[in-house]
């Protein structure tokens, strides 16, 4: 609503790190410099046509809230450029005139709380009202992905405090919150003066009853909104067409803070019934918002010269050897800060920006990040550290993307991944999908699933365990198969031609596979396999070679569980030189072969030599044991 008793009244305050406590206030400043209004974007919420409060999201960077004025109760959260991300309502039993918008600390420590401000006296005679309401709501955490699809419902545990005028009734649109003192601060607005009263919220519940305290009058005119910063350093107050701000100086309350004089700052001369102005979190500036359909929102740069500090810190970051990573963080300044990069104290020469992308990551790397900003007030640094991992080698050794039709029996698409590692690789978090898929969209892999070395591991589509064994027959498959089941869009293999792409959990970028396969047209009811000898995947499956078996319950063939056939007794080659025995043979792919001996061969217990080799590829196997005064028989034992 467009009125001059109904004004929209629009707050936001600084945007801080999540999890962090208001940064300690710094010496009274009272520079009030600010740029022109430059325009940010506009609000595409559709709903939000008479925006009347805004504040910054404490938990969520770079995301805002407002609401309409009157009694409608849904809240809407949006990216500093407007773009609309959620719509959460207050499910309150009864709203009257809702006005403004602070966010600040609450009852749970380290935990933000957005205030909203049930203040108006639209529909009240004579525009007064005795007692209002403010509603406390712990801040959910928004995600700026969710611009595709915007999230709407309810917020929970929301609560309801009364808040009682000491001397009578009044019509108020703005809304102060000071995380210091746990103060809530209304401004009432009238014709020729503002006054401020308060009240403490650190003891209130739901449904406590609170009697203000009158704090004192300024003189200014119809107050519209108002906003204290988030560390507590700054006030403003607005109307449509006139803004000021105080600064609040160490130790001061914030009345004490508004009996000096203040400075008048700007505003944008487009908005027709601007209401909402706040400090964005970082101490940047600040921005105003107006009522009307796709409200524009604008900032104002500070240009108080003041020396850097990080409002993001660089965080450590774990990549696999070969992956991507970007390392970044954020300080602001006036004037804006210059950066540069260090390894390990070491300067990164020509790195001149906070962003570091590197890609292929090698293991040497590794080590301590520091960036560094400055300006000529100062400098300031965060570190992180760049952990680099061996990419462990897992291979997808089969794919059935064609099985037979109408055996009768429940089939699916399936593939298969085999470690080559020595150590065991936690697959949780790890995602797959084919290859038109990509990061976007992959299937998730649940906690708890771990791939030992040499060990086989089955992913189904939408078959269970029970039924995958019953297809290919419990007698054919190892008895400690893990089989996993998947289901999603899009993940069905193409007959004609498709692929498998494996990511790790750290991985950032498509490209960071791994493991990948890409296969043609399948035949119907043949799986694609993989040759340990050539160590190459994409063989159509034949009978017999390298495990592979007709399914017990249909005519498809494969060898899931296994990539070898049945194990081969070795065959030895014997020969004594310089006082040692040397024994040879020819290793196959996937088994370890261990040498024992005894000094009897018709009785006795074969004692392993403590000699033994286990093989990744086809390769010739060679022990060699000295030669001694008594007989020693030896034998090598093959096992997988």
């Amino acid at each position: 609503m467009i009125a001059q008793n109904a004004r929209l009244s629009f707050a936001v305050g600084l945007l801080w790190l999540v999890g962090t406590a208001p940064p300690a206030p710094a010496a009274c400043d009272t520079c009030a410099a600010f740029a022109p209004a430059v325009s940010w974007g506009t609000v595409t919420a559709n709903g939000l046509t008479e925006a009347s409060g805004i504040a910054p999201s404490w938990r969520s960077p770079g995301v805002l809230w407002s609401h309409n004025d009157g009694s409608r109760q849904r809240i809407y959260a949006f990216s500093t450029n407007g773009t609309y991300l959620a719509g959460l309502s207050l499910n309150a039993p009864l709203v009257d005139d809702v006005e403004d918008i602070a966010t600040g600390s609450g009852p749970v420590p380290g935990a933000s709380y957005l205030y909203v401000g049930d203040m108006g006296a639209t529909g009240f005679p004579n525009f007064e009202r005795q007692e209002i309401r403010i509603f406390r709501v712990p801040e959910p955490a928004i995600d700026h992905s969710w611009s595709n699809s915007p999230v709407t419902g309810d917020f929970d545990s929301v609560e309801t405090i009364f808040l009682r005028y000491p001397d009578g009734g009044h019509d108020a649109e703005a809304l102060l919150y000071d995380s210091r003192s746990g103060d809530v601060f209304v401004i009432i607005k009238h014709p020729a003066f503002a006054r401020v009263y308060a009240a403490n919220l650190l003891s209130a519940t739901d449904g406590s009853i609170l009697v203000m305290r009158f704090e004192r009058q300024l003189s200014f005119a119809s107050v519209s909104a108002g906003d204290l910063s988030a560390d507590g350093t700054r006030i403003l107050i607005r109307r449509e067409d006139f803004a000021m701000t105080w600064a609040r100086c160490d130790g001061e309350t914030i009345p004490e803070a508004l009996a000096r004089a203040g400075a008048s700052v700007p505003l944008a001369a487009q908005e027709p019934n601007g209401e909402g102005i706040t400090m964005l979190k970082d101490g940047t500036g600040y921005v105003t918002i107006s009522e009307g359909t796709a409200p524009a929102i604008y900032f104002f740069e500070s240009q108080c010269p003041v020396a850097p500090r990080f409002v993001s810190g660089v965080s450590n970051v774990t990549v696999m050897a070969g992956g991507n990573a970007t390392l970044t963080g954020t300080a602001v300044s006036y004037p804006p800060p210059s950066y540069y990069w260090r390894l390990n104290g070491v300067p990164l020469q020509g790195l001149n920006s906070n962003v570091l992308q590197l890609v292929g990551v090698t293991v040497s790397q590794a080590g301590s990040y520091e960036l560094i900003a400055s300006n000529h007030l100062g400098s300031v640094s965060s570190s992180g550290i760049l952990t680099v991992n061996a990419r462990p080698d897992l291979r997808i050794t089969e794919v059935q993307p064609n099985p037979a039709p109408s055996p009768g029996v429940p089939t699916q698409d399936w593939w298969e991944l085999t470690s080559f590692e020595t150590q065991p690789v936690d697959l949780s978090g790890w995602r797959f999908n084919d290859s038109s898929g990509d990061l976007a969209d992959p299937f998730v892999i649940g906690p708890g699933l771990v791939i030992e070395p040499g060990e086989t591991i089955i992913f189904v589509e939408d078959l269970d365990a029970a039924q995958f064994r019953a297809w290919w027959g419990s007698s054919n498959l190892p008895a400690s198969l893990k089989i996993v089941t998947y289901s999603g869009a899009g993940l069905s293999f193409g007959a004609s031609g498709d692929g498998i792409r494996l990511w790790s959990s750290l991985a950032t970028a498509a490209t960071d596979t791994v493991a990948r396969v890409d296969f043609g047209a399948a035949a119907d009811g043949v799986t694609f396999n993989y040759n340990p000898a050539t160590e190459q995947f994409g063989v159509p499956s034949q009978l017999g070679v390298n495990g592979v078996f007709q399914a017990a319950s249909s005519p498809d063939i494969g060898s899931p569980g296994t990539i070898y056939g049945a194990l081969e007794p070795p065959l030895l080659r014997i020969s004594q030189a310089a006082g040692r025995v040397r024994i040879e043979l020819n290793g196959a792919p996937g088994t370890t072969y261990d040498l024992q001996a005894r000094g009897d061969l018709g009785a006795g217990q074969w004692i392993p030599t403590g000699d033994s080799v286990r093989l990744t590829a086809s390769a010739p196997v060679l022990f060699e044991v000295p030669v001694t005064a008594g007989r020693l028989f030896y034998r090598v034992v093959a096992h997988r």
